[in-house]
């Protein structure tokens, strides 16, 4: 229990060091690409927006509802926020604690078979992997999926036929909560479960557990808002973004898009898990692995996040197939491996304690948001991966330029419910609200705080003319020289 107690420690003090530094949404999800953890942003503006005005069932972003994944971290984030206050680190507590949690119980299912040194070992090189690092840094869904589906994992490996019942309870309730923090992901439990050959009897038991857990919410849903639920939750999130993805953020195919980041992220960790399973062919990691491989490949959008989830079963497999003759020379070298991540962390394997990149608008929203405005806040060509999104501010608009006239139709048609507007509506927006009002009714929304919280302009003429018909307006503006400017009731105010 002390050596429990204490990695847990050790862990909870590494991934908290310096967490509350990084601006939200300024890690890099995708270190290769360099794609930012806009999520994050979105995710914490739900969870702030639960904090300061309740609404705990429904989350809400922009004055929307927002279905697209059920609710446990906006509920846990949120509590933090209540507590810690509303900043980043109080919203990446919950994110710290599910990483920490996963690299305890990493070493626990090693310790059982394996010496002190091996279990550590193990710890470390799940510890110094980048995607698991930056994850369990980051107020997003992943660190707490991969938690939930390695508390099943670890019952599972602790009593393989789930005989006892504490075994059937947990299982069944890391699978619900696991479903509650990343809906069609959180099955994976379930699918691994069907894999290594349990009974029908505690299939059925597990199962109606993890139901009792995540129905009632998707039943409330389906019940209090079953046209936009259906829309976004399994139309749109699922069966459009899981099964076609129109849209990504790389051409490359599946299979080379993850052997690729794998490969340059972790790439100790991967030779490791890699040489082990030919080894050892240790039979619970390798259908874990697997179903989770399959997974992804299988889910038509593509996120490196999505692998995160087999990183501690790669841990394992690594540490349990150290000889224990050699397990303190193999706990030096996982030792020497991360803190030369750590000397190395702008590399995309490297372990990053400081920001990986800087949100050049943060301080000058900061400082707007201080003045407690009432006018309205309209960002053009926003650059803040929505950071905006997270202040207290009354209302936020965004004008983006974008001049396509063929736009993807999603189930949730944002154009029709006047949550999208072209510049030139926007204009006539008073006379336009009352059409669009009567559309959310018919969507069951009866309020019009979401209309026109994105604008679309075809040219930089038709901004123009867009700032000119609202004088009214606070207006955040890029600049040609690189810098932003707030106009702020129709007097400039040049800013960083």
């Amino acid at each position: 229990m002390r050596g429990t107690a204490a990695v847990f420690l050790a862990s909870l003090v590494i991934l908290a060091w310096g967490a509350r530094t990084p601006g939200i949404a300024t890690a890099y999800v995708d270190p290769v690409a360099q794609i930012l953890a806009q999520d994050e942003a979105v995710y914490g503006s739900s969870s702030l927006a639960m904090a300061r005005h309740g609404g705990w069932l429904t989350p809400r972003f922009l004055g929307r509802y927002a279905l697209y994944k059920p609710p446990l971290l906006y509920w846990l984030s949120a509590m933090c926020a209540k507590i810690a206050g509303p900043n980043a680190l109080a919203l990446r507590i919950p994110s710290i604690l599910a990483g920490a949690g996963t690299v305890v119980l990493v070493f626990a299912l090693v310790r059982a078979t394996m010496p002190m040194a091996a279990a550590l070992a193990g710890a470390l090189l799940l510890l110094s992997s980048h995607l698991f690092f930056v994850l369990s840094r980051t107020a997003l869904t992943d660190a707490l999926l991969i938690f939930e589906i390695t508390l099943a994992m670890y019952t599972l490996a602790r009593d393989p036929r789930l005989d006892t019942p504490a075994s059937r309870w947990i299982f069944g309730a890391a699978t619900g909560a696991a479903i509650m923090t990343k809906a069609l992901a959180g099955l994976l439990p379930i699918v691994i479960l069907v894999l290594t050959g349990v009974s029908i009897l505690r299939f059925s038991q597990v199962c109606a557990i993890a139901a009792g857990i995540a129905l009632p919410w998707h039943a409330w849903q389906l019940y209090e808002h079953p046209r936009w639920f259906w829309a976004e939750y399994f139309l749109g999130e699922h069966l459009i973004w899981g099964f076609n993805a129109p849209q990504q953020t790389t051409q490359e195919s599946p299979i080379p898009y993850y052997a690729k980041r794998i490969v340059l992220i972790d790439p100790i960790l991967l030779a490791a898990a890699t040489i082990a399973i030919f080894k050892t062919r240790p039979r619970l990691a390798m259908v874990w692995i697997g179903v989770i491989l399959l997974s992804v490949v299988a889910w038509q959008y593509r996120n490196i996040s999505y692998l995160a989830p087999m990183y501690p079963a790669m841990a394992i497999a690594a540490a349990i197939a150290i000889p224990k003759r050699h397990a303190r020379a193999a706990l030096v070298l996982t030792t020497a491996f991360f803190v030369a991540k750590i000397l190395l962390p702008h590399q995309p394997f490297g372990i990053p304690f400081a920001p990986e990149s800087v949100n050049r608008s943060q301080s000058a929203l900061d400082e707007y948001a201080a003045r407690h405005r009432e006018n309205e806040l309209i960002i053009v060509e926003p650059d803040d991966q929505f950071y905006s999104a997270d202040l207290d501010l009354p209302r936020v608009r965004y004008v983006w330029l974008d001049s396509s006239t063929n736009r993807i139709k999603l189930p949730l048609d944002f154009e029709y419910l006047g949550i999208t507007v072209s510049a030139s509506d926007f204009t006539r927006l008073d006379q336009l609200r009352p059409v669009f009002a009567e559309r959310l009714h018919e969507w069951n929304f009866d309020s019009t705080e979401p209309i026109a919280t994105v604008i679309l302009a075809r040219t930089q003429q038709e901004i123009e003319e867009l700032i000119a018909s609202h004088p009214q307006a606070d207006f955040y503006l890029p600049q040609p020289s690189g810098n932003h400017a707030f106009r702020l009731s129709s007097q400039m105010i040049q800013r960083p």
